[in-house]
């Protein structure tokens, strides 16, 4: 821990984009709301970043707060936001907490469809949902919003 109280992630080896290296296709995202309302996201609104992240995952805390509240100013205003969390395992009054003004999604198929191990791990969609620009494990804002600067202007 750092002395602010994050985790001090300086040792950890940053993970590199699979840039659409595995043979994981674009799933629409199915699932539950908080309240637990059924839903299916099918990614064709434009770009879509997707963030799966957990609730009790330390290295997702700084995420949720920045994307829980407004879209980070690093970011493309037109990308679309979408987090998606396990049904299984997390508490729905806690993940609407953190979600803030997010579109959240609970669903462990998703994490499944997607070949998601554990979170921080994010997803980006092109605008007609077919294909995966950029994915991989991020630990910050910075690393999302340099991944999705480069898969843009791909």
């Amino acid at each position: 821990m750092s002395a602010s109280g994050r985790p001090d992630l300086r040792h950890l080896v940053e993970v590199p984009n699979y840039l659409g290296s595995r043979p994981v296709t674009v799933q629409p995202i199915r699932g539950f709301t908080v309240s637990g309302e059924p839903v299916v996201h099918e990614l064709t609104d434009g770009t879509t970043l997707v963030m799966f992240l957990s609730t009790s995952c330390d290295g997702c805390q700084g995420l949720w707060e920045a994307f829980g509240e407004v879209l980070h100013p690093a970011l493309p205003a037109t990308l679309s936001r979408l987090v998606v969390t396990r049904r299984s395992t997390e508490d729905p009054g806690k993940v609407a907490c953190r979600g803030g003004s997010a579109t959240v999604v609970m669903s462990d198929d998703a994490w499944s469809d997607y070949a998601v191990h554990s979170g921080p791990f994010f997803v980006l969609v092109d605008g007609s949902g077919s294909r995966i620009l950029t994915e991989g494990v991020a630990w910050s804002v910075e690393q999302i919003t340099a991944a999705v600067a480069a898969a843009w202007s791909v």
